[in-house]
C-alpha cells in the first residue's frame, strides 16, 4: 500500500532492491512511522544505499546481536516519588532516566515530553538532571532491566501507560 505514495513508480535505472528502499526511505519520513525508535538494520552490506532516516533512528550494520546477552542488574522496586507529580512509583508504572536517579511515571514524563496531538514522545531532557535522552533507549532501558524478554507475551491491562497517555491525548 505504500508504494502508491512513493514519489514516481520505479524507475529504469533502479533494482527491485533500489526501489523497495526508496518505499523504505520513503516510509520512514512519513508520520506513521517517523515517531517510532526503530533501528534501521543492514544486515548485508552488498545491499547498503543512501537513507535518511529521521534523526533518532540509528543505522546499524551487520547481524542483528541478541540483546538478551546483555547485562543490566534488574530493578525489582523502584524506590520514591515520580519528580513531576510527586505520587509514588511502582516498577510497573515507574521509568527511569539512563543516570537511574530520576524517576517518573512513564505517562507524567511522556505528557511532559511530547507536544499537542502527540502520542509518544521522541526525545526530550530529563527535567531533574538536565540530561537529554531518547525515549526508545529509556523503554528499552526499563524492558532489560526488569527482566522482560523477546518474545515473551505481556498481558495489557486497562491501567498501562499507553492506554493512559492516549487517553490524556484526546482529552486535550
Amino acid at each position: 500500500w505504500y508504494q502508491r505514495r512513493v514519489r514516481g513508480k520505479k524507475k529504469h535505472s533502479e533494482t527491485g532492491v533500489q526501489y523497495q528502499i526508496r518505499i523504505l526511505d520513503t516510509m520512514l519520513q512519513s508520520d506513521t512511522w517517523k515517531r517510532l525508535p526503530l533501528v534501521v538494520q543492514w544486515m548485508k552490506s552488498e545491499y547498503k544505499e543512501p537513507l535518511n532516516p529521521p534523526i533518532h533512528m540509528p543505522i546499524a550494520y551487520g547481524p542483528i546481536e541478541d540483546s538478551d546477552q546483555e547485562c543490566v542488574t534488574p530493578v525489582t522496586t523502584l524506590s520514591g516519588d515520580c519528580c513531576l507529580c510527586g505520587e509514588g512509583v511502582t516498577v510497573e508504572d515507574g521509568i527511569y532516566c539512563i543516570r537511574r536517579h530520576c524517576v517518573f511515571h512513564s505517562v507524567c514524563l511522556a505528557g511532559n515530553w511530547c507536544s499537542r496531538g502527540e502520542l509518544l514522545p521522541i526525545s526530550g531532557q530529563c527535567p531533574r538532571c538536565s540530561t537529554e535522552q531518547l525515549w526508545g533507549e529509556m523503554v528499552k532501558l526499563k524492558a532489560r532491566s526488569s527482566g522482560k524478554r523477546k518474545g515473551k507475551k505481556e498481558t495489557r491491562d486497562s491501567n498501562h501507560w499507553t492506554k493512559q497517555l492516549a487517553q490524556m491525548t484526546m482529552e486535550t
